[in-house]
């Protein structure tokens, strides 16, 4: 299991798999920051596929009356958007 949480430059993330030993399973936690300031970029500057669709997404919706109170839900929706679709192979895995 994976999970991914946007905190504005970049985002927490949590790792688990479960593993047997002599018997027992165990699960086991990893986890971690990882910043790819996603939140500042320009389309010019992105490296991959993921992240121009990340920004995009945070371009199209940032400023729009119709759309988020602040700029941490815009930044949250980009990352449910972004990973829903590379997990779903419309963009390709890095």
């Amino acid at each position: 299991m994976s999970k991914k949480v946007r905190k504005g430059a970049g985002f927490s993330w949590l790792e688990e798999t479960k593993h047997s030993y002599k018997g027992s399973e165990m699960l086991r936690s990893t986890y971690g920051f990882t910043v790819d300031n996603l939140d500042t970029k320009a389309i010019s500057e992105t490296e991959n596929i993921y992240e121009e669709v990340f920004v995009r997404v945070r371009l199209l919706l940032e400023d729009k009356p119709w759309c988020c109170d602040n700029r941490e839900d815009v930044l949250s929706i980009c990352q449910a958007v972004s990973d829903s679709l590379r997990e779903n192979l419309l963009i390709a895995k890095d």
